[in-house]
């Protein structure tokens, strides 16, 4: 993730009042220096009244106006935030870090050619103002100018060459283009400025799992845990952490992390433990349990609770492990992927039922469809339009059947008018509610095509035959070249050729789709 601000220019910004001095009155100073000491600490409501108090008392009071700005962005006000900068440029218009502190208030609000002006006057006024070139260049990336982007970056390198915020945007640069090697050396040079930078640990575990180079890539995967944007809280388990011990006749802990998706990853590996002798309590989010128990029946499988449930506590489990952690010592390279087709189980009587009630009597083959995934941060590059699906519905003898979690009705009855092929859409199965049902409604299926997202996780360890339809920047689980994946082996990878370009991946899709049909 982008990463346009620093605790430097925190500071600097909170030090206004020091240096900017001019345009308010003497007595309100007590005030002023009561509020940053409010802001500093930490106490930012009572920062905020103090600022608005030394306001009502002079309007033109420039350096309250700017750090009741810092203050306002810190509590996500982005609008009211906004509002105190400008205000503070009325009163001086030539202020490197008031531009910069409202570019990144529009950078939030996803703003993104205002943040390039505001960063840019910054700029204007501060030719090596490293910061505000960081700002800049995160700001001309988000709007496709990635040669700009590159260059202003390594112009905030030069003027400050211990920048680690800028080594990791730099690498996410390199990364999101393809430029592995580059990414790899960005983020190590982060690193080596700032040892304990979490996100550029975290950072370079994914180009390093993306490029094959597992055992590197998942000991700095363990970073993750120490990153502020990481969607997972650590479990208070007591007992002490797996670290690749032998497990012959212990009970281990294995709590599953991150999405569903993510969990029906991991979970791969469960049977693993459960081969070397390990007796396996495993953990996992309340809507996996049911699907869980009946895969790993040597498990005893135990639903999320907050407090931990009693089975997760007991002193007779030996070691306790996050379920991403387990491939470090499990998964240390491609040779170390077990010859498994599958190792999930759905219910076999509701499969047959679907399949039975979705063919309705004819012979057609059974496709399951997904073209969006729902993740906040870069779902949209991976998501398609049904409507890039239709060269599918020329193709005879397929029925389609609507996998894709979420609210899609819009969408689906308009492609339906269009093409005249109706989707099947099963009204009684919610996919993210009962993940049970929807692992044999994924069951029921002779092929499922589908764009990265959970669905292809369910697939995959169910053994279905799979396509996952990949764009130029797949999650490292897909790993960076190839059309099988080690993880899931019913699994065929169909990469975009260009960045955004879905027309030719459709396009052998069709090929392939013709020649399943026969």
């Amino acid at each position: 993730m982008a990463n346009s601000g620093s605790r430097r220019e925190r500071r600097q910004q909170k030090k206004l009042a020091k240096k900017s001095g001019g345009g308010q009155a003497a007595d309100i100073g007590a005030v002023l220096e009561g509020a940053l000491a409010d802001q500093q600490a930490g106490r930012l409501d009572e920062a905020e009244q103090a600022y608005r108090q030394a306001l009502s008392q002079d309007p033109k009071a420039f350096v309250a106006h700017v750090n009741l700005g810092v203050v306002l962005h810190d509590q996500g006000r982005l609008e009211d935030a906004a509002e105190s900068f400008d205000n503070a440029l009325a009163i001086n218009p030539d202020v490197a870090e008031v531009h910069y502190g409202l570019g990144l208030v529009l950078q939030d609000r996803d703003e993104k050619a205002d943040a390039e002006a505001a960063f840019r006057r910054a700029v204007e006024i501060n030719p090596d103002y490293a910061e505000a070139l960081n700002g800049l260049a995160i700001a001309l990336e988000k709007q496709g100018h990635r040669e700009q982007a590159a260059a202003t970056f390594e112009r905030a390198l030069t003027a400050y060459p211990g920048f680690a915020e800028a080594h990791n945007n730099l690498g996410n640069l390199q990364h999101r283009h393809g430029n592995l090697e580059e990414a790899l050396a960005a983020f190590r040079r982060a690193i080596e400025i700032n040892p304990e930078y979490a996100e550029a640990h975290r950072n370079l575990s994914h180009v390093l799992l993306l490029a094959g180079r597992l055992d590197e890539g998942w000991k700095e995967f363990r970073w993750r845990w120490r990153c502020r944007d990481f969607p997972s809280a650590t479990r208070p388990f007591p007992q002490p952490p797996w670290t690749g011990e032998p497990v012959d006749g212990k009970t281990v802990l294995v709590w599953g992390e991150q999405g569903v998706g993510d969990e029906v990853h991991f979970a791969a590996m469960v049977p693993d433990l459960i081969d070397a002798g390990a007796k396996v309590v495993l953990e996992c989010e309340h809507r996996l349990a049911p699907l869980f128990g009946r895969s790993f029946p040597e498990a005893k499988c135990v639903a999320l609770e907050n407090p931990p449930a009693a089975e997760t506590m007991g002193d007779d489990i030996y070691f306790q492990v996050p379920s991403g952690n387990l491939g470090q010592w499990l998964r240390p390279d491609l040779d170390s992927f077990p010859d498994r087709e599958s190792y999930l189980v759905a219910d076999e009587d509701r499969v047959a039922e679907l399949k039975d009630r979705y063919r309705d009597g004819t012979g057609d083959r059974l496709v399951g469809i997904a073209w969006i995934s729902k993740n906040p941060e870069i779902g949209k590059d991976k998501s398609m339009a049904l409507a890039d699906w239709r060269p599918l519905t020329e193709i005879e003898g397929i029925r389609f059947v609507d996998l894709q979690y979420g609210d899609t009705a819009d969408e689906r009855a308009e492609f339906e008018r269009e093409t005249r092929t109706l989707i099947i859409h099963d009204d009684a199965i919610d996919q993210m509610a009962d993940v049970d049902a929807f692992a044999a409604q994924v069951a029921a299926m002779d092929l499922v095509i589908s764009v990265s997202n959970t669905t292809v996780h369910l697939s995959g360890a169910l053994g279905v035959p799979t396509w996952v339809l990949l764009n130029t920047l797949p999650l490292c689980v897909w790993m960076a070249e190839g059309e099988d994946s080690p993880w899931y082996p019913s699994l065929r990878l169909i990469r975009q050729s260009e960045a955004g370009e879905w027309a030719d991946v459709i396009g052998r899709v069709v090929v392939a789709l013709e020649d399943f049909r026969r």
